[in-house]
């Protein structure tokens, strides 16, 4: 790893005055791939190299795995993405190019989660608890979605707001970790995203598309139908469910696994849809592994259906309450850290995102939605 203490800026990257000590860094990036990579890179280079420090301990505790071994099975994804998307290979490029690393370094990051979950390793990390409302559950008629984003918790430290202008696609933002592709948010074409992991009995990890390209894919697309369809359609590298939604009235849930036909489509039902870290269409795994180990899922899609269901006026407001709920705690949608964990292994609430497509807003609790003030993001704004 190349680490340093320097931070360059370049002409297509803008730190935003949205930046506080209770929000996340918000970078907005422009020009074409190569470009907005190198942007990206520079303007976020700090919190990459917090990033890649963060994931070297992951690897080498539940692995134990050196950063060069960690490189050497990144790279193995590089001609799959490139034949998947050759402007994201070249914005990863980039990306390394922003932030003086390997491409190697650039890739472990995009592809940590089908190194983790593909090692064989007992590895499961509390996840997220994600949900769309309808116009029939919506105080203002229209489709909002959101999640609470449990992960790793040296995730708080290297997450950003991250903002893309281009002639080549949606505008979009999305928080993610830096360096990343894209994680939850929405796009210009009024395109939302949330997300889970899930982990089936499958070969997860294979040399396929990586999860985190295939996030950024939907928000590339003009339709969530056209996000839906290529996530159905691509060979996909692990498991993972996606929550796709549109302005237009498209909403729909994607359950897959990486096998061909390896998916199924879910809809909401009295205006709700909601998910969390385990298959609730059993015939797509013969062992939900996630659920096997980690029951708990279980409860927080159960309070995060007694948050939503049975109600039709909803508001932001009473979506941020219902992300800040502490039913089954510890294991509760809000999750806080556990001090006596080892460090690797902590996981909490990186941060609480609620998502209206029809206000193009994105709004983020950066931590537990419990506690975090929130903040606001539109495109362009």
């Amino acid at each position: 790893m190349y680490l340093s203490d320097n931070l360059t800026a370049w002409h297509s990257a803008e730190r935003t005055s949205v930046t506080s000590s209770h929000s996340f860094p918000h970078y907005r990036v422009s020009g074409p791939p190569r470009e907005r990579g190198r942007a990206y890179g520079a303007v976020a280079r700090r919190e990459i190299e917090s990033s890649m420090v963060g994931y070297a301990r992951v690897f080498d505790h539940y692995q134990g795995w050196s950063w060069p071994e960690v490189q050497r099975r990144a790279r193995g994804f590089l001609p799959v993405i490139a034949d998947f998307s050759p402007a994201i290979a070249d914005e990863l490029a980039g990306i390394a190019e922003g932030a003086n690393l390997q491409i190697e370094d650039v890739l472990a990051l995009n592809t940590r989660s089908e190194l983790m979950f593909g090692s064989g390793s007992a590895i499961e990390p509390l996840e997220c608890t994600a949900f769309c409302l309808t116009p029939e559950a919506t105080r203002t008629r229209t489709y909002i979605a959101g999640q609470n984003w449990d992960w790793i918790s040296h995730a708080r430290q290297t997450s950003v707001v991250l903002e893309v202008r281009r002639d080549d696609g949606p505008d979009f933002v999305t928080v993610v970790e830096a360096g990343l592709l894209a994680k939850v948010g929405f796009n210009s074409a009024g395109v939302g995203l949330c997300t889970n992991t899930l982990i089936s009995s499958h070969s997860e990890g294979k040399t396929a598309v990586p999860y985190h390209v295939l996030l950024r894919s939907v928000l590339d697309s003009d339709s969530g139908k056209h996000a839906a369809d290529r996530i159905a359609e691509t060979d996909r590298a692990i498991s993972a469910n996606y929550l796709v939604f549109d302005r237009s009235g498209f909403c729909t849930d994607i359950e897959t696994t990486p096998v061909a036909g390896g998916y199924r489509r879910l809809s909401p039902t009295g205006g709700v849809l909601t998910h969390a870290n385990h298959f609730l269409t059993a015939e797509l795994t013969e062992r939900d592994v996630y659920l096997a180990r980690k029951k708990h899922t279980v409860d927080r899609l159960r309070a995060i259906d007694g948050q939503l269901r049975g109600r039709r006026e909803h508001t932001i407001e009473t979506l941020k309450a219902a992300l800040a709920d502490h039913t089954y705690e510890p294991n509760s949608v809000c999750q806080h850290p556990n001090a006596n964990m080892p460090e690797a292994e902590r996981t909490c609430t990186v941060a609480g995102i609620i998502i209206d497509v029809e206000e193009a807003a994105l709004h983020v609790a950066p931590g537990n939605p419990c506690t975090t003030p929130w903040s606001n993001y539109h495109i362009g704004m």
